[in-house]
């Protein structure tokens, strides 16, 4: 019961970043629910049982709390991001966007001027799965400045 009763808190806590309310609410009171069931069998037991159940409920949070998210990710569907990224010279972000379009990642580039008045390029990088993320992600060089955007 504890590890339903974490795996619910932590959907709830999941759902809540994701704004979606309803959902997140009635986890949580689900979630209460089930706690006052375990809070009342460990009040009720046997005290040379408490240190079995006081080590069941840690081990009921560690796994409530690992396996959902993990499960909610596998489940979730995969999201248009939009990578902006700035690079450091026009050479260096030229070589980046040809890189990504080697990869069938769809690049838009735009020429822009730096703090300094340096010609560099801007690059909107559209990834439509996790795995294009990634492959973005392992390419930007730690010289670019970046930030992703979530597409609704």
């Amino acid at each position: 019961m504890k590890f339903a009763d974490c795996s619910l808190g932590t959907m709830k806590t999941v759902f809540l970043c994701k704004e979606k309310y309803f959902i997140s609410a009635i986890l949580n009171s689900v979630s209460a629910a089930l706690f006052i069931f375990v809070a009342d069998a460990m009040a009720n037991s046997p005290s040379d049982m408490k240190m079995f159940i006081a080590l069941d409920v840690f081990l009921a949070k560690l796994l409530g709390g690992y396996f959902p998210p993990k499960l909610l990710d596998k489940v979730e569907a995969d999201q248009l991001f939009v990578y902006v990224v700035t690079s450091d010279t026009l050479e260096n972000g030229k070589a980046f966007a040809d890189r990504l379009r080697e990869l069938n990642i769809a690049v838009a580039t735009t020429t822009v001027y730096d703090s300094k008045l340096n010609k560099v390029l801007t690059c909107k990088c559209y990834s439509n799965t996790k795995n294009e993320s990634k492959m973005i992600e392992n390419n930007i060089p730690e010289t670019f400045k970046h930030h992703i955007i979530q597409a609704i």
